[in-house]
């Protein structure tokens, strides 16, 4: 039997800055707004784990507690608001008018998102944390059990699909979003194993070894591409920078590895560790820059503005970093154990980031320079 463990395990909370005042207000909290149940039968609570999404003028966000929401965030209204069973457990996909995600009834969505009346759904017969991918006219999409599916974009229906072995003993909340590159499909696996397969038919072209963690051995994060490099961290062990052409390693930075994706800007590489710890590095050569230790917690992904870095930690606190030094400028305290499981959402027109907290509040907060 797999179980299943939150991505925090590890790192308790505490104070490594007790006198820090804030040199700035980077932040400005404007307005929260409390995911609670539509009723009694709904599921009653847990952490919540999905990063909310700009669209249009629209912010979308999924929720442990009762489904899908859209919302106007400058007139904080409600445009329309999806139940589902067992709310969504899944990162939203946004393409063409469709909104993607799994349930935890089991089901893959496609949503509208102009109503959020559902479009179609595929049976994935148990409960999937990973984010589905979308290319062209096919998505794809993980399941808790270890096995890609190719889908008919459009209506749902099933093209091909691959299955890996099963691992027994404990791994990490989340799988690996499949990253397309060229013809082929990127996928990481609870094996430590990552895969690529043709588009075409699902059949393997090469697979790699990665992950050799005997403690938790998948690879849970989100893959990332820029510049010819793909960046593939591993939990617990090493953040990997792969030629897109061969998957052939041009650096391993070793203790980097996490469950978050990594966030390329200008060059630069922000790398969220399962060791508590946020790196910049030079994406092509994997130098740090610099590296920030957090009060406690490991961090969610990074949102890059044009001078500063920000996240949230899982257990109390919101960040804002100097981008250039990696100096600590700001920092919000939303609650202890309260914090972020998800990513943040960052409008860098209208200046506004966005959080949903692990204890389901939506947090809004203005930005300034």
């Amino acid at each position: 039997m797999i179980l299943v463990l939150p991505v925090f395990f590890g790192c308790s909370s505490r104070n490594l800055r007790p006198g820090f005042k804030n040199e700035q207000e980077v932040l400005q909290r404007a307005w929260s707004y409390s995911v609670s149940p539509l009723s009694s039968e709904m599921h009653p609570g847990g952490i919540e784990y999905v990063s909310p999404v700009l669209h249009e003028n629209t912010l979308l966000f999924g929720s442990s507690r009762f489904g899908s929401v859209s919302s106007y965030p400058e007139i904080k209204r409600v445009k329309w608001k999806l139940p589902v069973d067992n709310g969504v457990l899944s990162p939203l996909g946004v393409m063409n008018g469709q909104i993607f995600f799994t349930g935890g009834d089991g089901k893959l969505y496609s949503i509208s998102s102009e109503n959020g009346k559902t479009l179609w759904t595929y049976d994935l017969r148990n409960p999937v944390t990973s984010a589905p991918s979308m290319k062209g006219e096919d998505l794809y999409v993980v399941t808790s059990d270890d096995a890609l599916l190719s889908l008919e974009l459009k209506t749902g229906k099933w093209q091909w699909h691959y299955r890996r072995r099963n691992v027994s003993g404990p791994t990490i909340h989340g799988a690996t979003r499949p990253l397309v590159v060229g013809d082929s499909v990127w996928v990481g696996f609870a094996d430590g194993a990552l895969v690529a397969l043709s588009r075409k038919d699902g059949k393997v072209l090469w697979e790699k070894q990665l992950n050799s963690n005997k403690r938790f051995s998948g690879l849970n994060a989100e893959l990332v591409e820029s510049d010819g490099l793909v960046f593939v961290p591993a939990y617990d062990q090493a953040l990997y920078a792969l030629n897109s052409k061969n998957a052939n390693p041009v650096w391993v930075k070793e203790g980097l590895g996490g469950s978050k994706k990594v966030t390329v800007s200008g060059g630069v590489l922000y790398a969220p560790s399962s060791q508590g710890k946020v790196y910049a590095l030079d994406a092509r050569s994997g130098k740090e820059i610099w590296s920030f230790e957090l009060d406690g917690g490991v961090p969610s992904e990074i949102v890059v503005s044009d001078r500063h870095v920000m996240f949230g930690s899982t257990h109390e606190f919101l960040y804002a970093l100097d981008r250039a030094s990696g100096k600590l400028v700001y920092r919000h305290q939303v609650g202890y154990d309260s914090g972020f499981s998800g990513g943040l959402a960052f409008d860098p027109a209208k200046r506004f980031l966005y959080g949903l907290s692990r204890g389901g509040n939506l947090y809004s907060f203005s930005y300034s320079r």
